[in-house]
Order: C-alpha cells, then sequence, then structure tokens
C-alpha cells in the first residue's frame, strides 16, 4: 500500500491511498462470498456457487464494487495508523481508480485532531445541588393525574368556565387560512388559557351549533414567528360543550389506578419528580464540568468541516425529534420562519462547542489513560445484537468497522465523563 499526504487549509490533510492486486484479494474473496450468499444462483444452494461461477454470474467488476468498502475501511485505518497522524471524524472518501485486476485508488480527505493543551482543570470544581419533590409540583402532578380520570358529558346548556368545548375553526390573514390554521372537533377546556388570549372568552356563553366571527392578535412574543403579533380572524362552530367532572384525589382514585391509596399514589409520584430531577441535575452538572475544563484548555483551530458535521448531527437530531411529534423539518421550519441555512447560523456556536467538548475529552482520555479494552467494547455490542433480535439491518450495523469505532469512542467519553465528575464535582 502506498500514501502519499498533502497538508490542505483549516486542519485538513488529504491521503491517496493506493491499495495492491495483493492487498485486494482478501476483500474480493470475501465479497465473492456475499454475492453468492445473498444473491440466486441458478443449480447451487446460497453460498454454495464456486467463486468463478460467482465471477462469471456477476462479472468481476461487480466482486469490485461489492469488496470496495471494505478495502477502503482496512486501508484507511492502516494508512492513517502508518503515518502516525491523529484523525478526527469520518473521512471524506473520492475513488480514482476502481477496476478488475488492478490497483484501487481513492483520496481520503480527514481532518487532523487539533492540538489540545488542559489547564489545570483538576482545581476546578461544580457544586450539585440536592433535589427533590416539592409540594407544588406534587400538587401539579395530581391534578395532571384528576386530568386524565376526568368524566365528561355532554350538555345542552352554554359554555361556562371549566367546560371543555369542541369546535371547528379556521384562521385567516388577509383573508386567506393560514398553514395548519384549519382543525375539526378540536377541544378547548375554558379557563385553562392554552388557546391565545380572548379566545376562550369568544366561546364562553355559547352553545352546540353556534357559529362566530371574531379577530384577535396573536401575542408579540407567540412560538410561532410568523404569526407573532399578526391581526387574525377566527371563524368558530361550536360543536358539543361537555362538563367535566373531576375525581375526588382520595384512596378510591388511588386504587383504580393500581395503589393501595393515596398514600402510596403520593409516594410514588414524590419518587418519580425526584428521579426526574436527579437525572437533569446530572445533565447540567456534567455539562458545566465539561464547559469548565474547556475554559481551562488551550485547542488548537477547530478545522471548519468538522463544525459542519457537528451542525448535520444537531439537525438530524432536531429532525428526529420533530419527527417523533409527527410533525416534518419543512413545515416546522415554515411555523418558525426560518430557512435550513437560518438552523446552520443559529446552531454554529453551539457546534463548535460540542466540538470542543469531544476534543476535550479525547485529550483527558489519553493523559489519564482512560480507554475501552476489546472485551468491554465485544460485550457492549453483544447486548446490542441481543436486543436488536432478528432485525437484519440493526445486525449488519453492529459489524460495520465504522460503527465499532463509534462505539469505542462512546464508552470511552462514558468513563472519562464519570472520571470527570468523580474529580470536580461536589
Amino acid at each position: 500500500m502506498q500514501v502519499t499526504k498533502k497538508d490542505l487549509a483549516n486542519g485538513q490533510i488529504e491521503l491517496t491511498i493506493e491499495v495492491t492486486v495483493e492487498e485486494i484479494k482478501p476483500h474480493l474473496d470475501k465479497a465473492t462470498a456475499r454475492l453468492a450468499k445473498t444473491n440466486k444462483i441458478p443449480g447451487f444452494r446460497p453460498g454454495k456457487a464456486p467463486a468463478d461461477m460467482v465471477k462469471n454470474q456477476f462479472g468481476e467488476m461487480a466482486v469490485y464494487q461489492e469488496a470496495t468498502n471494505d478495502v477502503i475501511s482496512d486501508s484507511f485505518y492502516k494508512a492513517v495508523k502508518q503515518e502516525n497522524l491523529q484523525t478526527i471524524g469520518q473521512p471524506e472518501i473520492k475513488l480514482e481508480k476502481v477496476a478488475p485486476n488492478n490497483n484501487i485508488i481513492y483520496t481520503a480527505t480527514v481532518s487532523l485532531l487539533p492540538s489540545v493543551t488542559l489547564g489545570k482543570w483538576a482545581e476546578v470544581s461544580v457544586k450539585k445541588n440536592n433535589v427533590t419533590a416539592t409540594t407544588e409540583e406534587i400538587e401539579k402532578t395530581l391534578k395532571q393525574v384528576q386530568n386524565m380520570n376526568v368524566k365528561e358529558t355532554v350538555v345542552a346548556r352554554a359554555a361556562k368556565t371549566g367546560d371543555k368545548v369542541e369546535i371547528d375553526f379556521e384562521v385567516l390573514i388577509n383573508k386567506a387560512v393560514i398553514e395548519g390554521g384549519k382543525s375539526y372537533k378540536y377541544p378547548v377546556i375554558l379557563g385553562e388559557g392554552h388557546m391565545i388570549p380572548g379566545f376562550e372568552d369568544k366561546l364562553s356563553g355559547h352553545k352546540a351549533n353556534d357559529e362566530l366571527e371574531f379577530d384577535l392578535t396573536f401575542p408579540e412574543k407567540y412560538f410561532q414567528k410568523n404569526l407573532a403579533n399578526k391581526l387574525a380572524t377566527f371563524k368558530v362552530k361550536v360543536v358539543a360543550i361537555y362538563e367535566r367532572e373531576l375525581p375526588t384525589l382520595d384512596d378510591e382514585l388511588a386504587k383504580k389506578l393500581g395503589f393501595d391509596d393515596m398514600a402510596k399514589l403520593k409516594t410514588k409520584l414524590t419518587t418519580n419528580i425526584t428521579e426526574d430531577k436527579a437525572a437533569k441535575e446530572e445533565d447540567r452538572v456534567t455539562n458545566e464540568a465539561v464547559k469548565a475544563i474547556i475554559d481551562t484548555a488551550t485547542i488548537g483551530a477547530v478545522p471548519e468541516n468538522l463544525i459542519d458535521h457537528e451542525i448535520h448531527k444537531m439537525i438530524h437530531e432536531l429532525e428526529h425529534s420533530i419527527n417523533t411529534q409527527g410533525l416534518d423539518l419543512p413545515s416546522y421550519l415554515t411555523s418558525i420562519n426560518k430557512t435550513h441555512d437560518d438552523l446552520h447560523k443559529d446552531f454554529h456556536d453551539q457546534a463548535v462547542e460540542r466540538v470542543k467538548a469531544a476534543l476535550i475529552l479525547r485529550g483527558l482520555a489519553k493523559e489519564e489513560k482512560i480507554d475501552v479494552s476489546e472485551e468491554e467494547l465485544q460485550k457492549e455490542l453483544t447486548r446490542q445484537a441481543e436486543a436488536y433480535g432478528d432485525n437484519e439491518e440493526a445486525q449488519k450495523n453492529l459489524k460495520d468497522p465504522n460503527y465499532r469505532y463509534y462505539l469505542s469512542n462512546y464508552l470511552t467519553n462514558q468513563k472519562v465523563i464519570k472520571f470527570i465528575t468523580n474529580k470536580i464535582v461536589k
């Protein structure tokens, strides 16, 4: 294998890697076996066709292409080790030459690990607060329990505070229905104040089948910035009115929920609230500890592509969160009056901090000789394999060298974070 280095701007380097035919051969054998196993070849059971038959069936170029990813994964790792490079992030691969019976040539553009000089981080101290469930929090949760077990009855009278009013409505600005501004049988509980100011007041006193039209101005700090401070017309039809009867907070309600009495229910709520607050406090002190260590360190220039990679990761995380709520990213961006480029700009500074945190954790791992053994890595991979069961795609990903590399880094970071918090969190 021949490796040629070329220094680039912004802490990057380009490697031109040429892998010989002899070095490629073991990967070709594995690729041939995979093709034989995953494709039907007349006259042979899956995986039993001779190599020559497989090559004749699919062509040598197909075998080379099947082997290419394995060749790159293996050779890139060896090239980095051979050149004694400290890299970070995934390389950008560009194939230059792939042809049967020829060397494979490709370029890999990769970011070099910026220099990190740790300061007197051990002298930093982060205070951890004791947490417990307050009386107000328990009462608020009990109120939620009441609402989850409310009895609702359709009534023929006019709506009043405490009722649930089911409505069809449209929201118009400049005589046009806004995006997402139409809904049917939408529930509004009068008095809870979940709608914009004035909306619930307009419904009070009306009966089922009443139709009304009124204008209201969206609040100046409305969460959908494109609607903030805008005058809108609301066209509403009252569908039904429900009288709501909240259950009494007594032992009978507790038993309905699977507890012996109200005291046991309150004990469980206290435990749940305390555990939730404790987890949030743990996240806070961990983030504060890492931030404090970053502030004491000296870090070289962070490559822009690393920041871009982190921004893409953050956007992907946001998109996943939005999708779990039944929304999509384009609609969300429209609702907050932002573009994809705006997200890039908004996330830039946070992405820089996240990259610096990763560098600090890596620097500490090296300084304190913290790592993950092959046995620990394999134990976690086995645990995940068992959890995924028959999910073939997930099982395949677990065997990907890149995923092993990611998981090893992740587990190492968890060890480093535990080491940090044990040292400086009081």
